[in-house]
């Protein structure tokens, strides 16, 4: 439940809570009723934090003066108030202690959940819980002049018990009741929800109520509850799991204090100490149980998540690779231009719309005057250089619509969509000037080139790419004849 409460609300709501649980165990399971509350205690300061420290003082102070009322004795004596003042003072001091304890795992959200958590801190929480209000609580008794019933220090065990037991069952249930509040599931949870309640109560019938000496089945024994529990605890969520824990508990509690059952019949005069040892282990095993599924689950969950993760990575690797080789296959590597092949595959994938709407497009075929001249002169270093130069130029010279490629050792070729014959024509002459007033330095010698480009622009009979290459060859040839160092159209 995600409502944010003002202190006042939730310290009422605390109080309120541990009153009704008191009142309960009084009215209804006939016992003392100071220790129950503790679980109470507990998950309210887990809920709502130390603030709520008034709620249980309040709380433990009420109950008290209940139990004095319902026995026919005088809360207002000294002994008596001396009594209430000890037994909320501790009830209240050891709740703030164990969730000094477990405060940590608890802003981490592991606490039940996670093994470590769940047995080196709640459960010390619980038993810390248990031995420090017992302190105070029996402890009061010897001090004011009063015999415990069963004796100091046996009643200062059996309180311990009985609140660290409060705890670790109670606790749990309330705390993921009210802050997974509402819980939303699925029919098929609550078909096996459902299922196992009524399994439970029917095992607490046989094992726990009157129709375990009508029956005398010597398989009726507590641990069978343990089969529904373990499937709850590894099956179901946690609320569900600690829920059905509380209700095992109460269902052997009531048995026990009517005189019904296991631990009645085999223990008549130690029913309920016998009864608190039992769920004391069997309840925190659970829990136990529980969280090394919870724990298992989460890790799995990441485990998935990591190999997910390599497997996406893998795979972009992959692709990045793929698409490298393919841009490499496609590339040249001296230019960076499409190479043959490229050039034709992304040509050829647009010229169609060309032919099909007869939109203007040409191309220029461009060849490097005397370059194998340079290359024995100056050496290849310098030959590389100067076709470096030549793209170079192309690019600058291009439009972003323009596909430039490099389709031979020093040709070149330009494609140039939606445009006319005297727009090629000009770009051609533009790309020759440049490059003919370039000069490359190398080894103190001035290098100086140029380039002879053919021209050619889509005609109606052409089908394909190759048809103006041709032509544009033909061009190129003719601006060879004339003296190089020119562009000539076809």
């Amino acid at each position: 439940m995600n409502t944010q409460l003002k202190p006042w609300q939730f310290n009422i709501i605390v109080c309120s809570v541990y009153l009704l649980f008191g009142l309960f165990t009084m009215q209804v399971l006939k016992t003392l009723a100071v220790w129950p509350p503790a679980g109470v205690a507990l998950a309210g300061l887990m809920l709502f934090g130390r603030k709520a420290w008034l709620g249980v003082a309040s709380g433990t102070c009420l109950v008290v003066l209940f139990y004095f009322y319902l026995s026919g004795l005088n809360p207002l004596t000294f002994k008596h108030i001396a009594i209430n003042a000890a037994t909320t003072t501790g009830n209240t001091f050891a709740a703030l202690t164990a969730f000094w304890l477990i405060n940590r795992k608890l802003k981490q959200h592991t606490l039940l959940t996670s093994v470590t958590s769940l047995a080196r801190v709640f459960i010390v929480a619980c038993i810390a819980i248990g031995v420090i209000s017992a302190l105070f609580g029996v402890g009061i008794y010897s001090l004011v002049g009063i015999e415990w019933f069963d004796g100091l220090y046996v009643g200062i065990l059996n309180w311990s018990i009985s609140n660290a037991l409060a705890a670790i069952v109670f606790t749990p249930a309330l705390y993921f009741l009210w802050r997974n509040w509402p819980h939303p599931v699925t029919l098929s949870e609550f078909s096996k929800l459902l299922l196992l309640t009524l399994t439970v109560v029917l095992l607490c019938y046989f094992i726990f109520g009157p129709a375990y000496t009508a029956m005398t089945l010597p398989f009726l024994q507590p641990a069978l509850l343990l089969f529904p529990l373990l499937y709850t605890a590894t099956r179901l969520s946690p609320t569900a799991t600690s829920c059905m824990n509380m209700l095992v508990f109460f269902s052997a509690w009531i048995g026990s204090n009517q005189g019904w059952g296991y631990f009645y019949y085999h223990h008549p005069k130690s029913a309920e100490v016998t009864m608190q040892f039992f769920f004391l282990f069997t309840l925190s095993a659970v829990l136990l149980i529980q969280a090394v599924f919870i724990q298992r689950k989460k890790e799995q969950q990441k485990l998935t998540t990591m190999l997910e993760q390599k497997v996406e990575e893998r795979t972009y690797e992959l692709e990045r690779a793929k698409h490298e080789a393919l841009a490499l296959s496609l590339t040249d590597y001296l230019t960076q231009l499409y190479n043959r092949r490229g050039f034709f595959e992304t040509v050829n994938k647009q010229f169609e719309q060309y032919i099909n709407h007869q939109n203007a497009c040409s191309l220029l075929l461009l060849d490097l005057d005397q370059f194998k001249t340079i290359n024995d002169k100056y050496g290849h270093a310098t030959g590389d250089e100067v076709i470096r130069t030549t793209a170079h130029k192309l690019i600058q010279h291009s439009r972003t619509s323009d596909i430039a490629g490099r389709i031979g050792g020093e040709e070149f070729v330009l494609f140039l969509p939606m445009t006319n014959k005297h727009t090629a024509f000009a770009i051609a002459e533009k790309i020759r000037v440049d490059i003919e007033q370039q000069d490359i330095i190398v080894d103190n010698n001035h290098v100086k080139f140029t380039v002879s480009i053919g021209v050619s622009t889509l005609q109606a009979n052409d089908q394909h790419i190759e048809s103006m290459l041709k032509r544009a060859d033909k061009a190129l040839y003719q601006a060879k004849n004339r003296g190089r160092n020119q562009a000539q159209c076809s």
